[in-house]
C-alpha cells in the first residue's frame, strides 16, 4: 500500500514516474556473491555483496512487498532469505535433500522448494520462515517450479518423470498432471535413466499466463513439446531444424525455455550449440524466426519485466526486438530484475 500511495502521489504532483524507477538486475554467482547491474545504464555493474555461508545457487526469487531476496543454496543445503535494504540474511532454513529451483506465489506468501534428492517439494511460509507442508511426487527427482499467474496453482517438474504436476496453493496438494511428454527414447547419453533410475523426463518449462498451455524441454530433444493443461495431455512437438543435436553442459540438448510478457514468442536454448532459437507462437505450427549465437554456455533464459531484454545464462544481454547482443554481464542462470523507487523495492521479476 505504501508503494502504491507514493506512486499515486507522484503522478498527482506531475512527476514523471518512469524517470523515478530504478531498474536493477540481481545476478547470483556460485561463490556466494550477488552482482547488481543498472539496467537503465546499459547494464553497468553497480556493486556486489556477499551472502556468507551460501553458494552454488539452484534458485532465486524476490518479493518487493516484503523487501526480500530468496536463494536456494546447495552450499550448506539451505533456503536463504536476504533483506533487500540491508543485504543481510534474515533467516536460513536447513533443507535435507538438495534444494533446487524454487518459485513463490505471486502474493509472496508461500515458496515451493523442490528437493532433488528428497523426492518432494517443501512449502515454506515466507512470513513465518518455516516449512508448513510437503508435496511428494510418484517418482523422479524434483527439479524446477513455476508459479501460475493468478496464484492458485504451482507447476512442478521432476528429473526422470515425464509428467508435469499441478499443485493447489490453498491445500498444498497435487490436483492434476499434464502428459506424458515424450523424451527422445534414442537419447545416446541416457543420463536421466542412469542417474535417476526412471524414464527420461522434463527439464525447464514455461506456462502461459492463462494456464492453458505449457511448453517443456525434454531429455534428448532440441526444442520443446506443448501440453494442453485443461485436457492434461501432450498435444505437439516443435523441434529446431538445421542444428546438430548434441549434449550440453546440462547433459541434454535444450535446457532453457521462456515466454516474453506479451507471449507472442517462445525462446528456447540450444545447450551445446551455444544458440538461442526464437519461435513465433502466433503462427500455427510455431515458426522459427531467429537463431541468435551466444558467447558462452547456455542453459536458462530470463526476461526483463518489460520484455525488452533477454538474459541467457551465457552472460549475454540480448535486445528482444533486435535479436542481438547489446551488453555483457557475468555468466549465471540465477538472475532477475528488481525495480525500486528512491531505494524502496517496487516490483520484482521472476527467474
Amino acid at each position: 500500500m505504501k508503494n502504491c500511495f507514493y506512486s499515486c502521489l507522484l503522478i498527482l504532483l506531475g512527476v514523471d514516474l518512469a524517470a523515478q524507477v530504478e531498474r536493477y538486475l540481481y545476478v547470483a554467482d556460485d561463490q556466494g556473491w550477488i552482482y547488481i547491474y543498472d539496467i537503465n545504464k546499459n547494464h553497468h555493474l553497480v556493486r556486489k555483496f556477499e551472502v556468507p555461508g551460501t553458494g552454488e545457487y539452484k534458485g532465486i526469487s524476490a518479493d518487493a512487498a516484503r523487501e526480500r531476496l530468496y536463494l536456494s543454496s546447495y552450499t550448506g543445503d539451505q533456503f536463504v532469505c536476504v533483506d533487500l535494504r540491508t543485504e543481510k540474511i534474515l533467516y536460513s532454513i536447513p533443507i535435507i535433500g538438495y534444494p533446487d529451483s524454487h518459485a513463490q506465489t505471486p502474493d509472496g506468501k508461500f515458496i515451493y522448494l523442490p528437493k532433488r534428492h528428497g523426492r518432494s517439494w517443501d512449502v515454506i511460509d515466507a512470513d513465518q520462515g518455516r516449512i508448513v507442508a510437503n508435496i511428494p511426487v510418484p517418482y523422479g527427482n524434483p527439479h524446477n517450479t513455476w508459479a501460475g499467474k493468478d496464484g492458485t496453482r504451482m507447476y512442478l517438474a521432476a528429473l526422470g518423470n515425464e509428467y508435469l504436476y499441478i499443485a493447489d496453493t490453498r491445500t498444498h496438494s497435487i490436483i492434476g498432471q499434464v502428459g506424458p511428454f515424450q523424451p527422445n527414447p534414442d537419447d545416446p547419453w541416457g543420463w536421466t535413466q542412469k542417474k535417476h533410475q526412471g524414464p527420461k523426463g522434463i527439464r525447464p518449462f514455461a506456462v502461459s499466463a492463462n494456464d492453458q498451455y505449457c511448453y517443456v524441454n525434454l531429455d534428448g530433444i532440441l526444442g520443446y513439446e506443448i501440453g494442453d493443461i485443461g485436457a492434461g495431455k501432450r498435444i505437439d512437438r516443435v523441434e529446431v531444424e538445421g542444428f546438430e543435436k548434441k549434449r550440453g553442459s546440462h547433459l541434454t540438448t535444450s535446457h532453457g525455455i521462456n515466454l516474453p510478457p506479451d507471449e507472442k514468442e517462445i525462446w528456447v536454448s540450444n545447450d551445446a550449440g551455444l544458440y538461442l532459437h526464437v519461435f513465433d507462437v502466433t503462427a500455427s505450427p510455431h515458426k522459427k524466426i531467429a537463431d541468435i549465437p551466444l558467447s558462452g554456455k547456455n542453459g536458462w533464459i530470463t526476461f526483463s519485466l518489460d520484455g525488452k531484454y533477454v538474459y541467457p545464462s551465457s552472460g549475454d544481454v540480448i535486445d528482444a526486438q533486435l535479436k542481438k547482443i547489446v551488453a555483457k554481464i557475468i555468466e549465471s542462470e540465477k538472475l532477475l530484475e528488481i525495480q525500486f523507487e528512491r531505494g524502496v523495492p517496487l516490483r520484482a521479476g521472476t527467474r
